[in-house]
């Protein structure tokens, strides 16, 4: 594999996360017969594709790129401090592994908060981290009454979360980054 994977380490880490949550899959034989007949008839090679590809998995077979995404989740799970791999977990991981990094930082910025209630941490990161869709039942204010707080004390302990969660997640970046680069799974120089 001369070329790299992945472009950056923050899109190793979406498309590792996405393809570990997903079940492994199996090629159907309609599948199969379709993509027969494409190649037999020459249907796409005359099409320009519209932009280059963001992930290169040329010439691994599906049970490879999955061994590459458990490897870039795997070095997440190594990481240094426990901070760095909860705020990755939260920010690209899905159901349970999503909760786990919303769990693990809001026991990490529940000392630095105003209420120091390990439920109004784990509120407060939710809050931050859900998807707009999990978000029901989260909202500030909600999360105010529930706790007996000011609207202003949860914006601002949600704000600290965020700042936390956003540090630690640039720092896991940079180890990251260094760590696929002597992989070869992103390339020495990134641009941006």
């Amino acid at each position: 594999m001369n070329e790299p994977v992945f472009q950056d380490a923050g899109h190793a880490l979406h498309v590792s996360y996405l393809i570990h949550s997903l079940p492994p899959t199996t090629v159907s034989p309609t599948a199969i017969v379709i993509d027969q007949l494409v190649k037999e008839n020459h249907v796409w090679d005359e099409v320009v594709p519209a932009h280059t590809k963001r992930v290169n998995f040329g010439g691994l077979n599906p049970l490879e790129v999955r061994g590459q995404a458990a490897q870039v989740v795997s070095m997440v799970n190594r990481l240094p401090h426990e901070a760095e791999r909860f705020a990755c977990q939260a920010i690209y991981g899905h159901q349970v592994i999503k909760a786990d990094g919303v769990r693990g930082l809001g026991r990490y910025c529940s000392p630095v908060l105003t209420c120091q209630s390990s439920d109004f941490a784990l509120y407060c990161a939710w809050h931050v981290f859900a998807t707009s869709r999990q978000r029901d039942g989260l909202t500030q204010g909600e999360i105010a009454q529930h706790f007996g707080v000011t609207i202003a004390a949860v914006r601002e302990a949600c704000a600290t979360v965020r700042k936390y969660g956003k540090t630690m997640h640039a720092r896991a970046l940079d180890v990251l980054t260094e760590r696929f680069q002597a992989g070869g799974l992103i390339a020495d120089f990134v641009h941006t």
